[in-house]
């Protein structure tokens, strides 16, 4: 191992930040080349799939009625399958293994004729040969009897060299004596995420805990986790334990060793750059020959699942391409796996991700190294512009206009697109980004309340507040600085005018909008015994909820926890304009105009926008509206076709689309009407570009607000402050 990770350090990558090792733009002798493999092996079901015991993949199953394992050889095509020897109304939950190269399969027994009747029969642990045949199975006995059969499934099994058994299941841990006699038991609050032995055999765990992500350490004396000791803050990952160091794990896409002595990790690789999105990694390992193995599974595109090998080699036996560097001060989930997706099947160019700075950083601190880059000598190509204002992009020149390199385009034309999306960011007649997919925010009430229009005042919202009972709340736990800062962020355009540097705070709306926020509590009660949202919402007790939609069936949520018809009938703003906003998902760029690979950008942008990447936006990953009108209208028609299925009888029922869940309860969800879909396409065509708050604006907002809350200034004198503050704001910054 310690000549493997020589290699790392010595071979791995290009050396641009975001997880690659060396001086930034040092070229290497050394690179991984990537194979990847899809799992397209058959079987009817898969319940439980882990690497090793050896160089295989392990997938548990059933097929024809019978439990089988298959093997597959890291690298080759064929599997070998075995039979499982499993009781009846069994099934294997989690795959582990053992200190001699054996399996260890966490079973789950059932009992009861129908869904609605069943219960845990049995929770055991079989260890069987790599060939399938059982050497032993261990029953836990009534430590897991008493869970929820519908919620209850082992997610992690493993043995220490002691033979103890550790099993995660549910929301605790529980330890084994070899003899499958109860160790001790540690209930959590969460789930444990990752169960594995380290270096030195102990046992340690990662989960959800009261402070964030949490490390324990199986404590066997005390029988309790305690907290891993070590000179480094850990966070969510994917966790195993080293041979030549404490532990190997991945975080934010990058794959460090570290010792826990450390006090800082060791960045061996990053996943992007090997055309592997790190969100959907299962399982890695270092094979005895210095290779590194990736299981990964896609859950977003029906759970597929793909083995990826990496093997060094030497940078002159590689393909060539062009880098493009893709900016991000905090770098998402859905362009990981856009990049990664890209990167395989461009034969010219490869994107590379340079984040800046980290959590443990101010804001500011990081944009200014942003900021840096982007006026610099060496500018990124591609800008993430989650994160970031779109105007301060424009102000400083480094946004390129999109609008021609559309129009040139052979394959897509503006006219393809949900016009009213694509002006989202359109300043002067040029287009600086195109959002590939969007959600519409608003503020949500019964259509009996709010009434069916396109937009409303804060006078009407006011209205609505004293024509209700005075316990009736507007907004569940919402307090002065949320209120305010919600009609702040709406209208800001309204008191600022960044073009000409000006703005307008006198006028009397900002005074309109100090009274009304001052209409809610200072600190909003928590009342643990309060009812439901949803009865709440159905009592009349609560009035709107501050909500978007990113599909059809979450405007059909919407209406059932409403109980009646409802309305987007968004943010109280002044002038003429919506107050339902336009929030883009997704991946959304900007192209810099400095950058030397426009065509390369060019490319990565028209990938997203392609008719298969819309394609794959669903409504059970969450990915938004898709903004090619195509693809839209082909989606809402789905949407309102009813779904069937041929029941024991050979009777075709019904069936719903999805389940939602919403506080206790789980909403089936069928097609939807043309009313609620023809609703979605009026806001689709009417919301307007959300925009981010200028963070410094609302704080001198809120700092003379403060002296109008507490009674010791007046709304004029407090906007007269603003305005000569905000004044200033815009001179030193123009």
């Amino acid at each position: 191992m310690a000549a493997v990770l020589l290699l790392f350090l010595c071979g791995c990558g290009n050396g641009t930040e975001g997880g690659q090792d060396g001086p930034p733009g040092e070229q290497r002798d050394y690179v991984y080349a990537a194979e990847h493999q899809s799992l397209d092996v058959y079987c009817e079901s898969i319940t439980a799939i882990a690497l090793g015991g050896g160089q295989n993949v392990w997938i548990a199953g059933a097929e024809d009625g019978k439990h089988v394992l298959l093997s597959l050889k890291i690298g080759e095509d064929e599997t070998e399958e075995y039979p499982l020897e499993l009781e009846e109304g069994t099934q294997v939950s989690a795959i582990g293994k053992d200190t001699e190269g054996n399996l260890l399969l966490g079973t789950i027994r059932y009992r009861g004729d129908s869904l609605a009747e069943r219960v845990l029969d049995r929770v055991a642990i079989q260890k069987v040969t790599p060939e399938g045949k059982t050497l032993e199975t261990i029953d836990t006995g009534n430590i897991f009897l008493k869970k929820s059969a519908d919620s209850f499934y082992i997610s992690n099994i493993l043995q220490d060299k002691e033979g103890n058994y550790y099993i995660s299941a549910t929301q605790e841990l529980c330890v084994l004596h070899p003899d499958g006699s109860v160790y001790f038991e540690i209930p959590l609050e969460s789930y444990i995420l990752e169960l594995f032995a380290m270096r030195d055999g102990r046992i340690a765990a990662g989960y959800n805990g009261n402070r964030g992500w949490e490390m324990g350490e199986v404590d066997l004396a005390r029988g309790e986790l305690t907290p891993l000791e070590s000179g480094m803050a850990f966070n969510r990952g994917t966790y195993r334990g080293g041979t030549d160091s404490d532990l190997l794990y991945t975080q934010d896409a990058v794959l460090y060793t570290c010792n826990l002595t450390d006090k800082e990790p060791t960045a061996l690789l990053n996943w992007t750059d090997n055309d592997i999105n790190s969100n959907n990694l299962k399982d890695f390992m270092i094979l005895p020959d210095g290779r590194i193995v990736a299981l990964t599974i896609d859950f977003s595109a029906g759970a597929s699942k793909e083995i990826s090998i990496l093997t060094e080699k030497k940078r002159s036996e590689m393909q060539e391409k062009t880098v493009l560097t893709y900016a991000s001060l905090d770098f998402p989930f859905y362009a990981q796996k856009d990049i990664v997706a890209f990167n395989k099947q461009s034969e010219r160019y490869e994107i590379e991700i340079k984040e800046y700075g980290d959590d443990t950083m101010e804001y500011g601190d990081r944009i200014a190294m942003l900021n840096a880059d982007l006026t610099g000598n060496q500018p990124p190509d591609i800008i993430d512009i989650s994160q970031m204002s779109l105007e301060d992009l424009i102000a400083a020149g480094v946004a390129e206009d999109l609008a021609p390199w559309l129009e040139k385009d052979p394959a897509m034309g503006r006219e393809d697109f949900v016009e009213n999306v694509m002006k989202a960011y359109e300043r002067d007649g040029k287009l600086y980004a195109i959002m590939p997919s969007f959600g519409i925010a608003a503020l949500i009430g019964k259509v009996s309340d709010v009434g069916d229009g396109g937009s409303w005042s804060i006078e009407e919202m006011a209205a609505l507040m004293d024509a209700k009972e005075k316990d009736a709340e507007m907004l569940e736990y919402a307090d002065k600085a949320t209120v305010l800062w919600l009609l702040c962020r709406v209208n800001q355009e309204w008191f600022v005018d960044r073009e000409s540097g000006t703005c307008r705070f006198t006028g009397g709306e900002f005074e309109k909008m100090l009274e009304f926020a001052d209409r809610f509590p200072e600190e909003p009660a928590q009342d643990p015994n309060a009812p439901s949202e949803i009865e709440k919402l159905r009592s009349g007790r609560l009035l709107l909820v501050n909500g978007m939609i990113t599909s059809v069936e979450l405007y059909q949520v919407y209406e059932y926890e409403f109980g009646e018809p409802v309305n987007f009938i968004g943010y109280p703003v002044f002038g003429e304009e919506s107050g339902t906003m336009l929030v883009p998902q997704g991946t959304t760029v900007a192209m810099h105009a400095a950058s030397p690979n426009k065509d390369g950008v060019w490319e990565f942008i028209r990938f997203i926008l392609s008719g298969e990447r819309q394609e794959s936006l669903n409504a059970i990953n969450g990915s938004g509206f898709p903004v090619l009108q195509q693809v839209l209208d082909k989606q809402l028609k789905a949407e309102m076709e009813d779904e069937y299925y041929e029941d024991a009888d050979g009777s075709m029922k019904l069936r719903p689309k999805n389940s939602w869940a919403a506080g206790d309860l789980d909403i089936q969800v069928y097609a939807a009407t043309q009313e609620q879909v023809d609703r979605i396409r009026e806001l689709a065509g009417t919301a307007r570009a959300d925009s981010r708050m200028d963070e410094k604006l609302f704080q001198i907002i809120y700092e003379e607000a403060a002296a109008y809350f507490s009674g010791q200034k007046s709304a004029q004198e407090v906007a007269e402050l603003v305005q000569n503050r905000v004044q200033t704001y815009l001179n030193e910054t123009k």
